[in-house]
């Protein structure tokens, strides 16, 4: 599929020039018919409730061919925070966690209450200026490290952390490595068959195109000591009966099941189906070129990467000095894209952009500059 193909998928991008899907994309076409169905068949009462929740199971089968990985390591969950509470819960007792400061608080936060909770120890690396976040966590692995976790790319610069490495450090003395790869999943990977982190997690509300509540976790349950954040009969060896015990948990990492929001997952099959149609290598390559060509026109007109890393399809720029950006110019030129707590502007390149959304938001931003 062509970015032209994938494109036309998505009614919004007729209006808007869409770069905010680091914060959500605009809603695709078989995503949200998909959504339309499932509410008509509710709203009729023609669905079959069994068939919505079989949905989910489905949709972890869909997620093992999009990615490559077997359906035994992948756990259904509701979000980011319960991915990274059942990671943080397998650090080895006696050892340290290790977390930028920076860090997405869905990842970070779980980390703070686990060594408030556990006296687990808790190594939150601080960010020199003019240091890349990749370097940072790699310097902060010591032989005493159990767990380190990051985000492969976060929003508030845009660096691709060189996950490979950071996984090669944290080997070295068999510490885990949790990566979060919500805002690179779908666009800059999608096979994870070759990732080196021992835990993976990725919530499909961003470039996956998934309604919100659907998150994955990935592990080798005989790798990592993976446990649910609640028990219940969703992460039970036998989870298709409903009343009466024993617990047994599941022997796969199904014993990580959220309860499932069911209309949630029926999207992510729809999502699935579309992302399937995208070469992994083709969407790396498009978006980093448009995110490459828009960072050095930037450049050119005085704003300031904050990224001291590798670059991603996210860009986040400081406006020249003395200068801030009109957020209802941003909107009357129907540009669609996120200025930070710090007047930064942040921009996001999916499969779907194009060169004409760089020429005009180049533009957009330009007209709207203010002193």
């Amino acid at each position: 599929m062509t970015p032209e193909e994938f494109r036309a998928n998505f009614p919004a991008l007729e209006t808007w020039t869409w770069l905010d899907t680091p914060g959500a994309p605009p809603g695709a076409t078989p995503v949200v018919t998909t959504l339309r169905q499932a509410l008509d068949d509710w709203s009729s009462g023609s669905f079959d409730w069994l068939d919505w929740d079989h949905a989910v199971d489905a949709a972890r089968s869909d997620f093992a061919r999009y990615t490559g990985v077997g359906p035994d390591t992948i756990a259904a969950q509701t979000s980011l925070a319960e991915a990274s509470t059942v990671a943080v819960r397998s650090t080895a007792p006696g050892t340290t966690i290790v977390v930028a400061e920076d860090e997405f608080r869905s990842v970070l936060f779980p980390a703070h209450h686990y060594h408030d909770a556990t006296g687990t120890d808790l190594c939150v690396v601080a960010r020199q200026p003019g240091r890349s976040r990749t370097a940072a966590i790699i310097d902060a692995i010591r032989p005493t490290t159990g767990l380190v976790m990051v985000s492969e790319v976060l929003t508030n610069d845009g660096e691709l952390v060189d996950i490979e490495a950071i996984c090669h450090a944290a080997h070295q003395h068999d510490a885990l490595v949790y990566a979060n790869l919500t805002q690179s999943l779908g666009v800059l990977r999608s096979n994870l068959a070759r990732h080196p982190a021992d835990i993976i997690a990725a919530h499909g509300y961003k470039w996956m195109l998934c309604p919100r509540g659907t998150t994955w976790l990935v592990a080798d349950p005989a790798r990592a000591e993976l446990l649910p954040t609640v028990a219940s009969w969703k992460t039970a060896r036998d989870a298709e009966h409903y009343f009466g015990g024993p617990y047994t948990e599941s022997a796969t990492m199904t014993r990580c099941n959220s309860s499932p929001a069911w209309i949630s997952w029926i999207g992510a099959r729809a999502a699935l189906s579309l992302l399937s149609q995208i070469s992994e290598d083709e969407s790396r390559r498009h978006t980093l070129r448009l995110a490459s060509d828009y960072t050095r026109r930037m450049r050119e007109k005085g704003f300031r990467p904050l990224n001291n890393g590798a670059p991603s399809h996210i860009v986040v720029t400081a406006p020249p000095e003395y200068r801030r950006i009109d957020p209802a110019a941003l909107r009357k030129a129907k540009v669609r894209a996120t200025l930070t707590e710090s007047g930064a502007l942040r921009v996001g390149f999916h499969y779907f952009n194009t060169d004409t959304d760089v020429d005009h938001v180049i533009e957009a931003v330009a007209s709207a500059l203010v002193p």
